[in-house]
């Protein structure tokens, strides 16, 4: 337990008259201050003061930044009774229509619900802000000249003005854009919309005419065009087709011939196949001619070594003469013997040398029959064998016969197309005529047709088209009405007042200090004797609020009685919520009521609704003290939320109890002096 020092009593005031001991007291001041400051908590907390005021910017100018851009998020009820009708052919929903385009352009968090009843239930009871209730008859109704379609809006503006103030500026909205498409429908189903010809409609049916009109004129040009173009082609075809049929009597005469010599080829081929020796024989040939080209060859040199050896004969045969003429007695004989024997040899050896001469000439004139016989037996080969393949792929007779008489059909064929063409081309010709008629009689078609619909648009035009549609009218219902936006954020200011009211205690009271006497107390009646009185003066508070609320401002009420008691309640919970932040906290704890009261101002959905602010404040507005107050005020003031003001109460009083019980067992309580317990304000 910490103690509090006796405040020394107050000297009189002397002046001092020496200026320089005036700034030795500044300057002593100054460094007590300095000193101060210095100190960790107090340095702490001079920076929780200069950072306050920015987080006071941020919370709140971040809640409201743009609120409007997320009307996404307000959630409304939606019912669609409307009964689709059929005016001219054409299907008409504008029900259908509105809820298609709201859930396609989403401004608001529409959620469908069966019956009117079901929405105007959501919306008293806050789950939504407000209804859009569509009647069964709306789309009748529009179509029908005379009578006004009328939809439905069901707003709360005890419950959230500025959200009642959103959703009629929307119904107008939606009027308008209805009373747009309405037009475009009525005129749609009784002339037809622009540049739509496949309608049931006066338009459509005009512009399918006169669509169809310049269609057969074109048509017609186009068949005049195509006669031109098929008159000049017939007279080519025809041109063609008599060359064609005596190109084709030539080509027929000719196939005969052809077919005639071809067969004539083939039996030709056949007859030298037949007359040509075999291949076999061939070789026979061939081989023979080498063999004889080498004998002769043979022969040659044989003769020609028997010359040599004759030429030594008849040299032996003359010195054998000479000799058998030297022998006795019989030399003569022998001799003469031997000139016989040399003649002989001399004749022999002539006649072997013509043999020789001749020998030689054979093999020689041999051989080069031999090198002109192997090229004739290879050709004659080669000739049977190009004659086999030739007979092979010479046509048969039959295929011939039919080639001939194909030829023959198509000589006729062709003088027969020729023929035809002839007639086709006078056809052509009275077609050219007919296609020029058609095409001069669609053409004053079109114009006539033209000249119809300009009259048409001049005389029944678009001009007219304001006329046939009965205005949409949006009829606005109101739950716990609400006058003027004064009274509408009365619950939200009240509520405020309170919480500050309850905040400027603790800068009267050290809502933490007892006096010593205290110490021995048990801490429930430390509690009551710290609280009662602050109690008080808050449900004095409270009345003075309300009193304010009926007396000054004149602010109609639907309870007045609860309107206070409630505003008591509230009261209550704050002063209790600051005096155990203080009590268990410090001079932290006013800090932390002073950011608490930032946040509740952003988060509670005081001003605008909490939907359009960001998540965050979404998920902590349904914990918040200011936020059920704002809602019980609401019920009670306008009979908001079908008046249940019950439930935030209950969660008032539960905040209450819980900070009582917390500041009972968690209060750190400082005790002082008797003589210098005194309020935290000087006077």
């Amino acid at each position: 337990m910490s103690h509090v020092n006796p405040m020394p009593p107050e000297r009189p005031m002397v002046p001092e008259s020496n200026p320089w001991r005036r700034r030795g007291f500044l300057r002593s001041g100054l460094a007590a201050e300095f000193a101060l400051i210095k100190k960790p908590k107090v340095f702490l907390a001079v920076l929780a003061l200069v950072f306050v005021p920015a987080l006071y910017v941020l919370i709140y100018v971040s809640s409201v930044w743009d609120p409007y851009g997320n009307l996404r998020q307000l959630p409304a009820a939606l019912v669609n009774q409307d009964i689709p009708v059929t005016r001219a052919g054409r299907d008409v929903s504008l029900g259908g229509q509105v809820v298609a385009n709201l859930e396609k352009q989403k401004p608001f968090a529409f959620i469908r619900y069966p019956t009117p009843e079901a929405a105007r239930s959501a919306v008293r009871s806050g789950e939504v802000f407000f209804a859009l209730l569509i009647p069964p008859d709306f789309s009748q109704r529009a179509m029908d000249n005379g009578q006004s379609a009328q939809f439905r809006l069901y707003v709360s503006e005890g419950g959230n003005y500025t959200a009642s103030v959103m959703s009629k500026r929307f119904g107008t909205e939606l009027a308008h854009s209805l009373n747009e498409a309405l037009v475009r429908e009525r005129w749609g189903a009784l002339v037809g919309g622009i540049g739509q010809a496949d309608q049931p409609a006066l338009r459509g049916g005009l512009q399918s005419l006169q669509k169809g009109a310049h269609q057969v004129a074109d048509g017609a040009g186009k068949i005049q065009a195509g006669g031109g173009k098929l008159h000049e082609g017939l007279n080519r075809a025809g041109d063609g087709a008599a060359k064609m049929a005596e190109g084709s009597s030539r080509l027929a005469g000719g196939s005969a011939r052809l077919t005639a010599a071809m067969k004539q080829v083939e039996t030709a081929v056949a007859t030298m196949r037949e007359k040509l020796p075999a291949d076999a024989k061939l070789g026979e040939l061939a081989q023979g001619s080498r063999d004889l080209a080498h004998g002769a060859d043979e022969l040659k040199q044989g003769l020609a070594t028997l010359d040599e050896s004759t030429a030594r004969l008849d040299a032996g045969a003359g010195e054998l003469q000479a000799g058998a003429a030297k022998a006795l007695f019989i030399g003569g004989r022998l001799s003469a013997g031997a000139g016989k024997l040399k003649t002989g040899f001399s004749t022999f050896g002539a006649g072997v040398s013509r043999a020789a001469t001749g020998a030689a000439q054979l093999s020689e004139n041999l051989a080069k029959f031999d090198a002109a016989i192997q090229p004739l037996t290879t050709g004659l080969v080669q000739l049977n064998e190009g004659l086999a393949t030739m007979g092979e792929k010479l046509p048969a007779p039959d295929q011939l016969d039919l080639f001939d008489r194909s030829m023959v059909e198509l000589r006729e064929g062709s003088a027969g197309l020729s023929t035809g063409l002839g007639e086709l081309k006078a056809g052509a010709d009275r077609l050219d005529i007919g296609a020029a008629e058609l095409a001069a009689g669609a053409k004053r078609l079109a114009d006539g047709l033209d000249e119809a619909a300009a009259r048409f648009e001049a005389g029944f035009g678009g001009a007219q088209a304001l006329k046939l549609a009965s205005p949409v009218e949006a009829l606005v219902e109101i739950t716990a009405p609400v006058a003027t936006n004064g009274p509408a954020f009365a619950p939200y200011f009240c509520a405020l007042s309170l919480w500050v009211g309850a905040v400027m205690m603790s800068f009267v009271f050290y809502l933490r200090r007892l006096p010593d006497a205290m110490r021995r107390a048990s801490r429930p009646v430390k509690w009551l004797a710290k609280t009662a009185w602050l109690l008080v003066f808050g449900a004095l508070q409270a009345t003075v609020v309300v009193g304010t609320l009926v007396y000054v401002l004149e602010v109609p009420l639907a309870q007045p009685l609860l309107v206070w008691l409630i505003a008591v309640v509230g009261s209550v919970t704050f002063v209790s919520a600051i005096v155990l932040l203080i009590s268990v906290l410090g001079d932290a704890g006013r800090l932390l009521a002073v950011i608490l009261l930032i946040v509740q101002l952003a988060a509670s959905g005081g001003t605008y609704p909490v939907e359009l602010s960001s998540i965050w404040y979404q998920r902590v507005h349904g914990y918040l003290p200011l936020t059920m107050l704002v809602r019980a005020f609401r019920a009670t003031m306008f009979s908001a939320f079908e008046g249940r003001w019950i439930p935030p109460v209950e969660h008032l009083a539960l905040v209450a109890v819980g900070a009582v019980v917390l500041t009972i067992f968690f209060a750190r309580w400082k005790y002082v002096p008797k003589e210098t317990y005194a309020p935290a304000v000087e006077f």
